[in-house]
């Protein structure tokens, strides 16, 4: 692990710790999928039915992520992305920090030049959750 030493300081760096999480939570992910994609849903999918959705008839912004998570390791892509979408962009944006870090560890050596900044893939996620949250929202009071 990189780290920076300042006087009696420690500093780790975010996107490789967040790097190493990554690749401690791929397969665990993968294995969660799966099993709910082929059997856990029938079974448990009821359980994880929107309170608020139930309660006042409008949509969360996380409404559909179960349904997308299944689609998803369904194979269904199109499916996953309507249901919603910020599923699929975790995904993508996961696969891109994972690829990028690898890159530059191990091909081009240069992890040590700059650090890639966490913040804009949340931002990214923050503006999926948003944008798909609005165009449902708008979908049900007005069509």
């Amino acid at each position: 692990m990189t780290f920076i030493k300042k006087e009696n300081e420690v500093k780790y760096r975010a996107d490789e710790i967040f790097y190493l999480i990554g690749k401690g939570f791929w397969l665990p992910f993968c294995l969660v999928g799966i099993w709910f994609a082929h059997g856990g849903y029938e079974r448990y999918g009821d359980l994880a039915t929107c309170a608020i959705r139930r309660m006042c008839g409008l949509p969360c912004p996380g409404c559909g992520g179960t349904r997308a998570f299944y689609s998803l390791f369904r194979g269904a892509f199109i499916d996953s992305f309507l249901f919603n979408p910020t599923v699929i962009y975790g995904v993508l944006a996961y696969f891109h920090f994972m690829a990028l870090f690898f890159y530059r560890k191990h091909i081009r050596k240069t992890i040590g030049e700059k650090e890639i900044q966490i913040p804009y893939y949340l931002y990214g996620a923050i503006a999926v959750i948003i944008l798909q949250w609005m165009i449902k929202i708008i979908n049900i009071l007005f069509f």
